[in-house]
C-alpha cells in the first residue's frame, strides 16, 4: 500500500472516529440538558412542601382540659424580638408576648432558625394556631387553656422549622445538581468544539490534497 494510500485510509477512519464521537457529545448534551430542565422542575417542587395546618399542630398535644391538668406551661415568646423587626405582631400574638415576657427569647430563637424571607408567614401561622387553640379550650381553666396555647405554640414551631429546613435541603440538593450538570455540559461543549475542529481540518486536508 502507498504512503498516500495509507494517508487516505487514516484520514477516512479519523473522520468516522470523530464523527460517532460527535454524535455521541451530542447526545449527552440533549440528556444532560433533560436533566438540568428536570432539576429546575424539582427546585419548584421544593416550593410545594405541604404547609404545616392547624389541624395537624392540634393533633399533636393533648387535647382535653383534664390532660393538660398534670403538665407544665411552657415559657412562650415576646416583644422584645429582633428576628421580627419589620414584621406586624397580631393581636392574638402580641397578648402572649405582653403578658409573658418570658415568652420573648423563645419567639426570637425560633425565628433565627426561620429564614428571612419566611418569617412573617412564620408569624402568621403561629397567630392562626394561637387562635384556633384559644378557641378550642375557650371554656377550660385559665391555667389549663395557658398551658394548651404554649404547648400548641411550640408543636407549631417544631413542624414549620422542621417543614422550613426540608425545604431548605432540597433546594441545595437541586443547587448541587444542577452545578454537576453545568459542568457536565461545559466539558461536552469543549468535546463538540474540539471535534468540529478536527473535521473541519480534516475536511480541509481532504479537499486540497493533490489528485
Amino acid at each position: 500500500m502507498t504512503v498516500k494510500a495509507e494517508r487516505h485510509v487514516f484520514f477516512s477512519i479519523a473522520t468516522i472516529v470523530c464523527r460517532v464521537l460527535l454524535l455521541g457529545a451530542i447526545v449527552s448534551m440533549l440528556f444532560v440538558g433533560i436533566g438540568m430542565v428536570s432539576s429546575g422542575a424539582g427546585a419548584g417542587q421544593a416550593e410545594d412542601i405541604v404547609p404545616v395546618s392547624v389541624g395537624a399542630v392540634l393533633a399533636g398535644v393533648p387535647s382535653t382540659q383534664s390532660e393538660n391538668d398534670g403538665s407544665s406551661s411552657a415559657p412562650g415568646p415576646g416583644y422584645d424580638v429582633p428576628n421580627a423587626a419589620g414584621i406586624e405582631i397580631p393581636k392574638p400574638l402580641g397578648a402572649i408576648l405582653i403578658r409573658d415576657t418570658t415568652s420573648q427569647p423563645i419567639l426570637n430563637a425560633w425565628l433565627d432558625n426561620v429564614p428571612a424571607r419566611d418569617r412573617r408567614d412564620f408569624v402568621a401561622g403561629l397567630t392562626k394556631v394561637i387562635t384556633a387553640a384559644n378557641q378550642h379550650a375557650a371554656s377550660w381553666e385559665w391555667d389549663n387553656r395557658q398551658r394548651y396555647v404554649a404547648a400548641a405554640m411550640s408543636e407549631y414551631a417544631r413542624m414549620d422549622i422542621d417543614r422550613l429546613t426540608e425545604i431548605a435541603d432540597a433546594r441545595k440538593r437541586t443547587a448541587a445538581k444542577l452545578a454537576d450538570y453545568r459542568s457536565a455540559m461545559g466539558t461536552l461543549l469543549g468535546v463538540v468544539a474540539t471535534l468540529t475542529l478536527l473535521l473541519t481540518v480534516m475536511a480541509i486536508e481532504r479537499n486540497t490534497r493533490p489528485r
